[in-house]
């Protein structure tokens, strides 16, 4: 039975320009999907923007913009940044486009048929900016008004709504947390919901509105449009065809038992991916994801980025000032999954210079200028026989980190996977001088000499077949380089030492230049 991997980022809320969280979310979800293609998987990556809402109606008209104009324009803007990370997804999904409305108002009429939908009267306090209602007691009371968790001021609101009956499926979700408690990465989120929101008792969600228009219509009855997350979360599902003429995408993606759904998430909305979107499948009689990895925030040493305190960093910038491989590997070997990281412009020179200019781009110039200056640029062949304790020693460890890796990757923990291959880097980099092969040359100690040129040749070849995923423009250069652009390398043999045998390398230049850091 083939494998296949079905990945999904955030869709993404079109209120503003998109930063670095974006960024790091897509990125995350790109080099997993990077890494599982090299351990045979079949893919499909999945992106989107969400685009209804009032806090979107509310900027467009600040602007005397269209809703649709607004929305257009931001999604261009997030399109500019994918395209300048090189993030290429295979389905991208907007929730204004018309076959998604059409397929949510199924799937709404579904509800009210099935009996899972009410309605009734919504009141409570709400925040336009997060589109998250609020209770008195999860309220923060400041100077006498009331502010959400990130201090947006709330409002208090009173209107007629449908209600979708989550809790009736309060047991029903306990027990599927019982079944599956590694369905959320890392555990500490799924404590988190467990002891924040359904031990308190799971509540009804209010799912339509009719204090304003940009929103899905509900066919049953046209003054109310359909609130964000029953219109958001099933984007996940309507990229794939789901309830359309041409579902098959969805068949082979998602209704089927040989393939894992992963959904990436911000911590932020880990609840409504919890709560919301298992309930929603389980109405549906629609599988379950296999996995919700959900990740912190980037933050920086000021705390939480805001445009108050001058500390929001722009991903845009970054790539036009020091490449997008610099951005896509500091915040894939800096952050990882568990915690919130910490974005530092003297921590992001700092880890570009010392991994990809000193470490991985030094080794690969080091390895090319030895092969041309002592074999014409001719790799030896490999032979076994006469390997030193050195050589062997080396050889082991390349071996021996391919377990390692593929552990790493099946967790989605690519900070680990990226801290493995420096080190094999390091190491290899000692090699070089523990050998000492100017002695060699000088000693006319020709066999030893091939055995480590031979040796050197494929770690590089190693290194930036492991390092591909992430560092889109270094190592297409670097294969380049060592004449392996059109080599078809695998998770197999690229972990071999005799496939280099006897090809001839090319001249070498600088893959990363160290940067100076004048900021």
């Amino acid at each position: 039975m083939s494998k296949k991997i079905y990945i999904t980022t955030p869709i993404y809320y079109a209120s503003g320009k998109p930063h670095i969280g974006h960024a790091f979310s897509t990125i995350l979800a790109h080099s997993i999907v990077g890494y599982k293609k090299m351990l045979g998987y079949e893919t499909l990556f999945l992106g989107g923007m969400d685009e209804h809402g009032q806090k979107i109606a509310d900027k467009a008209k600040a602007i005397n913009k269209s809703p649709q104009t607004f929305v257009d324009e931001i999604c261009d803007e997030f399109t500019k940044l994918w395209n300048k990370l090189g993030t290429k997804y295979d389905c991208f999904v907007r929730t204004s486009n018309s076959n998604h409305c059409q397929v949510v108002q199924k799937v709404f009429s579904q509800f009210f048929n099935d009996k899972f939908i009410y309605l009734d009267t919504w009141k409570g306090l709400y925040c336009v900016q997060c589109e998250e209602n609020y209770t008195l007691g999860n309220a923060i009371k400041k100077d006498g008004e009331l502010y959400c968790k990130v201090g947006h001021k709330l409002t208090e609101k009173f209107e007629e709504s449908y209600f979708l009956k989550l809790s009736m499926f309060q047991e029903w979700l306990e027990n599927f947390y019982v079944d599956k408690p590694k369905f959320i990465i890392p555990t500490e989120r799924l404590t988190e919901i467990r002891n924040n929101f359904i031990k308190e008792g799971i509540e009804d969600l209010s799912i339509t509105r009719t204090t304003f228009d940009w929103g899905i219509p509900v066919i049953e009855n046209k003054k109310h449009v359909i609130y964000v997350w029953i219109d958001a979360l099933m984007s996940y599902l309507t990229g794939l065809g789901f309830l359309q003429d041409d579902d098959s995408l969805y068949q082979k993606f998602w209704n089927s038992d040989d393939v894992e759904r992963v959904h990436i998430v911000g911590k932020e909305i880990t609840r409504f991916h919890g709560i919301y979107w298992p309930i929603m499948l389980k109405m549906l009689n629609v599988k379950m994801p296999t996995n919700l990895l959900s990740h912190g925030w980037i933050v920086t040493k000021e705390g939480k980025m805001s445009k108050s305190l001058g500390n929001v960093v722009d991903p845009i910038e970054y790539i036009d000032n020091y490449g997008r491989d610099a951005l896509r590997y500091f915040l894939l070997r800096t952050i990882n999954t568990e915690s919130d990281g910490i974005f530092s412009h003297d921590l992001f020179i700092s880890t570009y210079n010392t991994d990809l200019a000193n470490n991985y781009g030094n080794f690969i110039s080091r390895t090319l200028g030895m092969l041309n200056k002592y074999t014409n640029g001719i790799v030896p062949k490999f032979n076994p026989s006469v390997l030193d304790e050195k050589d062997k020693q080396i050889i082991n460890e390349i071996t021996n980190v391919k377990s390692l890796i593929i552990n790493e990757i099946n967790n989605f923990k690519i900070n680990n996977v990226l801290a493995h291959i420096m080190n094999i880097n390091s190491l290899a980099n000692k090699y070089i001088e523990d050998t000492k092969p100017w002695t060699l040359k000088s000693d006319n100690q020709k066999d030893k000499l091939n055995s480590f040129l031979t040796i050197v040749a494929n770690v590089s070849k190693t290194l930036t077949y492991l390092l591909s995923p992430v560092l889109i423009d270094g190592t297409s250069k670097a294969l380049e380089q060592l004449n392996l652009s059109n080599c078809n390398l695998n998770f197999d043999n690229a972990f071999e030492f005799n496939t280099m045998d006897e090809l001839k390398v090319n001249s070498s230049s600088p893959i990363y230049v160290r940067i100076e850091n004048k900021k």
